[in-house]
Formats: structure tokens, sequence, C-alpha cells
């Protein structure tokens, strides 16, 4: 694959703009990515940032909400955002002649948002039934009762939607406070993919993006964790849903390729070792996989599975088996040269389209201030060693340091 261009701008009260030409596409994606999420938010407002994040495309100065959507879907493109617990980011993905509308569509969402209080409160009602069937589905939701698990009364442990009572307690005042409060310039990156010119994007930007005030983040406290523990929570499902994990490595770790070799090893595939032996030889569970969560100053390393509530206990042995046959045997290193193939052919795959690449752009701006090539990553990959995994496993694997969180049915 062809290197894109890469240049970086860093505009006026610290607003940086990035960008990656690839002259060998048609199409453009952009996002506008804010240092803000649920991590930062008090606790009596919880959800807001999500909640922000919803109420900008009910409608701006220049544009209904059905205006918004319709001047980027009536020319083929997507629009779309999200939150986590350190960002906050709205995105395009539209064809090269109309990046002018999508920054001009993205831009407007963050500069004049109505914020109108009947909006506000219908969509109140919108986040609530999200929250409530985010509830019914447990296999999502048992990450957020690992969360808690495993950050105790830390905000890392908080939904990122919030609950339906802090949801209802949101004004539209609020709502106004926290975007002057944290949409500043300096807490701003832009990065954009595809066929542009970089000195066009920010001209474009830098007309667009005015809110000039420079702010920073309220001060988050250190992690500190709890003892490992079990917990167990009872609900109305059918089945089990296991998550098992310890403290994991932060973005800029240098250990973080390490750790997503081990985790594509453990259960990252269908040629993973959980998958094989749990799935496969023992079929006691349809759904087994192990994830790694990074972010600016810590991270997650599990394992999750779901199962029937009669094989609960057989899947924890199998679990406590594999995790001890990987410290205690050591690693191939025909396993592990074959995880790398495995690891660099996911990353090259999913750089192939602009998406990829813008999201990839960000975490890079964010999270080291720094870009990497598609080569250096590669070489990183190829420089990993059995030593350095099985240090890591010796940590990320240890029966006696795991946090494990378990849904099953009330009756059991």
């Amino acid at each position: 694959m062809t290197e894109p261009l890469y240049r970086k701008t860093e505009s006026d009260h610290g607003l940086r703009i990035v960008s990656e030409q690839m002259p060998w596409v048609r199409s453009v994606c952009v996002g506008l990515w804010i240092t803000t999420g649920s991590l930062f938010e008090k606790e009596q407002q919880a959800g807001i940032s999500h909640m922000l994040e919803h109420i900008v495309f009910k409608g701006t100065a220049n544009r209904s909400g059905l205006d918004i959507v319709q001047a980027i879907e009536g020319v083929g493109g997507h629009i779309n955002a999200f939150t986590s617990k350190e960002l906050t980011c709205f995105y395009a993905h539209i064809l090269d002649d109309h990046i002018e509308l999508a920054l001009d569509v993205l831009c407007d969402l963050l500069m004049a948002p109505s914020i109108l209080p009947d909006d506000v409160e219908r969509e109140k009602l919108v986040i609530t039934e999200e929250i409530r069937h985010y509830e019914d589905t447990p296999h999502e939701l048992i990450f957020d009762f690992f969360a808690e698990t495993l950050h105790g009364n830390h905000p890392l442990s908080r939904p990122i939607m919030g609950s339906v009572e802090t949801v209802n307690s949101i004004s539209d005042s609020q709502l106004r406070k926290y975007l002057n409060d944290n949409y500043s310039r300096n807490r701003m990156v832009v990065t954009a993919t595809g066929n542009l010119d970089h000195d066009y994007l920010v001209r474009e930007i830098e007309k667009r993006l005015s809110r000039g005030a420079t702010s920073e983040p309220d001060g988050v406290p250190p992690v500190e964790y709890p003892a490992p523990r079990r917990e167990v929570y009872p609900r109305p499902v059918q089945g089990v849903h296991l998550c098992r994990g310890v403290p994991g490595v932060s973005f800029s770790d240098e250990r973080k390729i390490t750790a997503l070799l081990l985790s594509s090893m453990m259960g990252g595939g269908m040629s993973s070792r959980l998958f094989q032996r749990v799935r496969e030889k023992e079929a006691l569970a349809y759904n087994v996989f192990s994830f790694l969560d990074t972010m600016k100053d810590t991270g997650v390393f599990g394992t999750y599975i779901g199962t029937d509530p009669n094989r609960l206990e057989q899947v924890t042995q199998v679990l406590d088996e594999e995790y001890a046959r990987f410290v205690d045997e050591g690693l191939p290193t025909e396993e592990l040269n074959r995880f790398k193939e495995q690891l660099k052919g996911n990353l090259m795959l999913g750089l192939e389209g602009t998406s990829g690449r813008m999201f990839r752009l960000a975490k890079l701006e964010i999270y080291l201030n720094r870009f990497l090539t598609l080569d250096e990553t590669i070489s990183l990959i190829d420089k990993v060693s059995e030593e350095d995994v099985m240090n890591l496993a010796q940590d990320f694997l240890n029966l006696n340091q795991q946090y494990t969180t378990i849904i099953l049915p009330k009756e059991e």
C-alpha cells in the first residue's frame, strides 16, 4: 500500500488539524474530536457529554435536525457521532467533491447548536429508552458492571450514558454551559483522510471553528484499584455472562503491541486458544473473546464468555486452565509468528479505507502527539519477543489478580 502524505497544523488557541492525503480514493472522512467524555463529568451530571452529543443533532442556528442529515445523506454520505469515557467525536464520510459541505455541517453542530428546552426534554425520552434497551442487553451491560468491579468508585466506573435519574436532571442551560466550558479550540483535534488538500482543510476549519476561549478538563483522581474481587449481578436473563480481567496498559505504553498480541492469542478470533478450547473442543459457549481497551493513562485487558447457567463452573475451570497453561508452558515461536502476521494483516486491511485511517490518525495525535507510519507500526510488531509476551502474561493471566463480574439468572 502506498503511504499517504501526512501533515499537521497547530492553529490559534491550540486547535490541531492533521490529515493524510490519499489521492487514489474518491472519498474523504473528517472527524472533529473533543477531549471530553464521561471521565470528566461531575457525578450529579453523569451522561451530560453523551446527551450533548445527541442534542446538537436536533438543530442549529442554520439548519433543522432534518436539514443536517439530509445535507450529508442527500449526496450519499454518512454522518454520525459517539461519546467515550475520554473523547467525543463528530464525523462524516463523504465523496471528495463534497468536503466543504461536510466541514460546514460538522462545524455548525459544534459552533451553533440551538439546544432548545423542548428538544432537550424530547431527547431525554430517547436517551432513557437507550439506557433501558442497554440494560436489557446483558452481553453489553456486563462491561459496565465489570468497570464497576475493576474501578470501584472512580469516575471510570460510571456508564457513559449516565443513569435515568441524572439524564432527567440535566437542563438546557447546563448543556450550553458544558458546551462553552469544554468545546474550546485547545481541546479540539480535526482529523481528515482521503482525497483532500491539507492547506484547504486548514483554511476552511479556521473559518468555521471560532470558539477561541481555552479550557482544561476538570481534574480526575488517579485510579486506585480495589483488591481483586468477584461480583455477581442477578438479572432476568436466560444465560450467564462472565467478564474477567485486570488493569491493562495505556495507549502510549510501549507494551501495548505486546498486549494486543496476547489478547489475539487468548481470544482474538476463531484460531485463538480460548475459542478453540471453549467453543470448538468443549462446546461450552457460543461467544468467547478477549479484549484490550487503552486510554490516556490506563487500560483494561479481559475476557468475555456467554454460556448456559449449568456450565458456568465448567467454563470457569477451563478459563483457569487456559490461563495457567499459557503461563506455565511458555509460548512456541511459531505461534507468536502466526499471530504477528494476523495482527499485521488486521491492521493493514483496516487501513485500506478512509474511515479506519481517520480514527487511527486521531488516536495517534490525541494520545501520542505524533504520527506513526504503517511501516513503523509493523516494525514494532516484529520486534515483540516471546519473552515480552510471557512477562506480560505473568501479570495479565495471574489467577490471583483477576477481577470477575457475572450476570446470571435471578433464580440462580
